[in-house]
């Protein structure tokens, strides 16, 4: 599967940054999955969930309320809080 770049962005500090398969964002009209090639987009996010699938391993963060920037190769997430929840 193609990887594309991503990193999640807080006001005080760059929590995760790396390649990535595939992720699911909580969306302000429901959460959303971004794969490498997909289309241009700015989405509001709510507090939520994220998730970051690298190869077998998956990431989980929970988080704020902010905003993803997302383009074929790049995903950038800017949120108000995130910590990483290792459950699934």
């Amino acid at each position: 599967m193609t990887s594309f770049a991503m990193e999640i962005l807080t006001p005080a500090r760059r929590v995760f940054a790396g390649e990535s398969e595939s992720m699911v964002l909580p969306g302000s009209e429901g959460s959303f999955g971004v794969l490498a090639g997909h289309a241009p987009l700015l989405a509001r996010l709510t507090a939520g969930r994220i998730m970051v699938r690298q190869g077998a391993q998956e990431h989980y963060f929970n988080c704020g309320p902010g905003v993803a920037d997302v383009d074929p190769k790049h995903v950038t997430v800017l949120v108000d809080s995130a910590e990483e929840d290792g459950g699934k």
